[in-house]
C-alpha cells in the first residue's frame, strides 16, 4: 500500500466515524435493486446517506484492498452540500472535500484531519 492510499484508507475510517457520530451511518440497507442504478449517487434508487455508507465507501475500499487503480477525479462534496440538511453536515463534508482533493488534485489532507 502505497502513501497515497493509506491516506485515503484513514480518510475513508474517518468519514465512516464522523457519519456514525453524527447517526447517518444508521440507514437501512438499500435493496439488491437498488445498486443497479445508472444515476450518480444512485438518486434514483437511494438516500445519499445509504449511498455513502453502501456504495462510496465500500467501492473505495474494495479499491484500496485489490490495489486496483482509484479515481482520478472525485465531487461528492458539492451534491452533499446541497443535499445534506443535518447540522453536523460541515464535519462530514471536511473529510468528503479531503477525499475530493486527494483523488482529483493529488492535495495532502490537512494535518488535523489525519490526526484523528
Amino acid at each position: 500500500m502505497n502513501a497515497h492510499t493509506k491516506l485515503l484508507t484513514k480518510l475513508l475510517n474517518l468519514l465512516e466515524e464522523r457519519l456514525k457520530h453524527t447517526k447517518i451511518w444508521h440507514v437501512s440497507q438499500p435493496t439488491a435493486a437498488a445498486f443497479n442504478s445508472t444515476l450518480p449517487f444512485c438518486t434514483d434508487t437511494m438516500s445519499l446517506e445509504q449511498w455513502l455508507r453502501y456504495v462510496f465507501i465500500q467501492r473505495m475500499r474494495a479499491l484500496v484492498d485489490t490495489g486496483k487503480s482509484l479515481p482520478t477525479c472525485c465531487a461528492i462534496t458539492e451534491h452533499l452540500e446541497m443535499v445534506l440538511t443535518h447540522s453536523e453536515k460541515n464535519q462530514i463534508m471536511e473529510v468528503t472535500l479531503a477525499i475530493d482533493q486527494l483523488l482529483t488534485k493529488q492535495k495532502l489532507p490537512p494535518i488535523r484531519l489525519l490526526k484523528q
